[in-house]
């Protein structure tokens, strides 16, 4: 009786926990070999289940993928949603960071899909998150007056796919330190930018005053 109570338990599996292995094993398979080659079978191969226990998950491979791209975005929306309102830039960038390099392969997969275009439009949920901080950020007077939150969106989405680049050249590095160093640079562009500012000169070598750039209203409402 002991040994079939024992051996009950042993088949016995945290639901919530097999279906994020199932969701990882998905993302690992699609950075591998493409969505078109995943199956429910190697995924459950993969998360180390039965077949039986995937499809009582999963309905078929698209459900599957969809809900693995749901399941990578959701992650790292609550990951930009715990920014204290009086966080620094910096904390900011070094945790997202933090995010994308500690699951490279969910955020990779991400960023695939947003260069194809299927991902990541205007109207998908984080799309909408970071937009809508960045113009709170820009209606707080923190930053430009003049700045393009929609360019700023996609150009921050951007800065996911360096981030993966620099974490699979750097892989097994630490994670702190590299999230770290990448915050310290992306900061000091964003408040200094890349090239050393010249002060204009007239002809006999004295300081010209640069004039305000007038923008345009279509640019000055966004």
């Amino acid at each position: 009786m002991a040994k079939q109570t024992k051996s009950i338990k042993k088949r016995i599996r945290n639901p919530v926990e097999t279906r994020a292995k199932l969701l990882q094993a998905t993302i690992e398979l699609v950075i591998e070999k493409g969505a078109a080659a995943l199956s429910l079978k190697e995924a459950a191969i993969r998360a180390d289940v039965s077949r039986g226990v995937a499809y009582l998950h999963f309905d078929d491979r698209d459900q599957l993928l969809k809900e693995a791209k749901t399941w990578i975005s959701e992650g790292l929306q609550e990951g930009v949603k715990q920014f204290d309102r009086t966080a620094t830039l910096h904390d900011r960038t070094f945790r997202t960071t933090k995010l994308v390099l500690s699951h490279p392969e969910a955020s990779r997969l991400m960023i695939t899909d947003a260069m194809a275009g299927t991902d990541l439009d205007q109207g998908h949920p984080l799309y909408k998150l970071v937009l809508n901080m960045l113009k709170e950020l820009k209606a707080s007077g923190k930053a430009r007056a003049d700045i393009d939150v929609e360019i700023l969106t996609y150009i921050t989405f951007g800065s996911i796919a360096s981030t993966i680049m620099l974490g699979a050249q750097r892989k097994g590095e630490d994670v702190d330190t590299l999230a770290e160093r990448f915050a310290n640079e992306w900061n000091r562009i964003l408040e200094k930018g890349i090239f050393v500012r010249k002060t204009p000169r007239d002809a006999d070598g004295k300081k010209v005053r640069r004039k305000p750039r007038l923008l345009s209203k279509a640019a000055a409402r966004k």
